[in-house]
């Protein structure tokens, strides 16, 4: 029986012959694989205290009915983590390692989740103004913070993890840490309902910082390689503009993919509220937004667990084509929706295609252009989009303050159609697309 396990697990590490991995990729890629599979569980871990889409915009409400402000958290989240990636790009492309950026930007990143949780305690004394807006900067400085470690995190995972093994890392880290999730919902579901206002909230939130900071751990255990600096020149700033621009004019196929993550992200305007819709609108406690981020993580757990061999096999782009049906599942119900019971599905077809939405994103971008760019292209996949993302929750309270939840739900349901139907007939599956062009596209540049 061992010799058997022991066979299995030397089958799931072994590369393929015909991946082009260097020898000191390959002779430490157990090793990587598993602690970053411990960074992003534990990292999972410990936002399941501090979710974007239920936990916070629940404790917000708590120092505002604004549904605009309330809409600014995960605009705010989303932006922070798309718009610098672009501009660390260049710096990123001229390291020959990007582990000691990733250890002091990482705990840089962390330190707002600590602030976070002691804040909570004094900022039901201040003026109400005053709270929402000292609120506001703990979690714009977040997002920031995690924008700019994204960029040498995704290029570091990109090095240690071949490209036959991405959906599969992907899928098996957010699948534990979806897992874990449930368990640290669960939690938080108990502190909420059995601590007062806003000693619960403080303890759920600090519980969290002690999560993500053993990620912090897992992740300098990581032995990186040491690259080459990239063949492409960095002499100033007018140059990387124009190879940006050289870029999205010689590659249609990326630009159209650009064009259809606009219009999903634009439809993802309502994410930010469901949590808040469901508990005024059916008069729940506050106890629920946990619930419904243990349904968020439960029903990601299905989606990592299938959607990550199915990116290997069959591209990413087939998975975000497939979560994007599940998102206008999730639009659909939460329209007809009649009960809280109903309303669960809602969370777990949100889940769902969330999770096919960060393996899809995450990976694919990775596999638009040459390698040595790479990270350029990362970051105008993450950049260009990021405005949209940061508007989209805006346009979402905004259209909540004049009118009402089906409206809002209905303008969500038109741009997530032109997305997937963008994605589905006008782009091309780019690791299909052949070594030629993809070597055309980069002489362009």
């Amino acid at each position: 029986m061992r010799n058997f396990t022991q066979r299995r697990i030397d089958r799931f590490f072994a590369l393929p012959y015909d991946t082009a991995t260097s020898p000191e990729v390959a002779q430490h890629f157990r090793r990587n694989f598993l602690v970053n599979v411990g960074d992003i569980t534990m990292w999972l871990f410990g936002v399941s205290f501090v979710s974007v889409t239920a936990i916070l915009p629940v404790y917000a409400a708590k120092l505002t009915d604004s549904p605009l402000v309330i809409g600014l958290i995960p605009a705010l989240s989303d932006a922070g983590w798309f718009l610098p990636q672009l501009f660390m790009a260049p710096y990123v492309e001229r390291l020959t390692r990007k582990l000691p950026t990733i250890t002091w930007l990482g705990a840089l990143e962390r330190v707002p989740y600590l602030a976070l949780a002691l804040a909570v305690l004094w900022l039901n004394t201040l003026p109400r103004q005053i709270a929402v807006v000292a609120f506001m900067v703990i979690i714009a400085w977040k997002s920031l913070a995690s924008g700019l470690v994204a960029m040498p995190w995704q290029e570091l995972i990109a090095t240690v993890i071949p490209v036959s093994h991405r959906g599969r890392f992907f899928g098996i880290s957010h699948l534990a840490g979806q897992l874990l999730g449930v368990a640290g919902a669960s939690i938080a579901a108990i502190i909420l309902a059995r601590l007062p206002y806003p000693r619960n909230f403080a303890l759920i939130f600090f519980i969290g910082f002690l999560g993500i900071t053993l990620s912090y751990v897992f992740l300098m255990l990581n032995i990186e390689p040491q690259t080459t600096q990239a063949a492409v020149p960095q002499n100033n700033n007018q140059h990387y503009l124009q190879r940006l621009s050289s870029i999205l004019r010689g590659n249609a196929n990326f630009r159209t993919y650009l064009l259809s993550r606009g219009f999903t992200y634009f439809g993802g305007m309502f994410y930010g509220f469901m949590a808040v819709y469901a508990v005024q609108h059916f008069g729940l406690p506050d106890s629920q937004a946990a619930v419904f981020t243990a349904i968020l993580f439960g029903s990601g757990v299905a989606g990592y667990a299938l959607l990550g061999p199915i990116g290997d096999r069959l591209g990413h782009k087939r998975v975000l084509e497939l979560t994007g049906v599940f998102r206008l599942a999730a639009l659909l119900v939460a329209l007809l929706a009649q009960s809280v019971e109903v309303f669960y599905a809602v969370f777990a077809l949100m889940g769902f295609s969330s999770a096919g939405g960060v393996l899809g994103d995450l990976s694919i971008a990775m596999e638009f252009g040459p390698e040595v760019e790479r990270p350029t292209y990362i970051g105008l996949a993450r950049t260009v989009t990021g405005p949209i993302l940061f508007l989209a929750p805006l346009v979402g309270g905004a259209i909540l303050q004049w009118t009402n939840y089906p409206i809002m739900l209905g303008f969500s349901l038109f741009f997530s159609v032109a997305g997937l139907g963008i994605l589905r007939f006008r782009v091309a599956e780019p690791r299909h697309l052949s070594t030629a062009t993809a070597s055309h596209h980069g002489s362009q540049m």
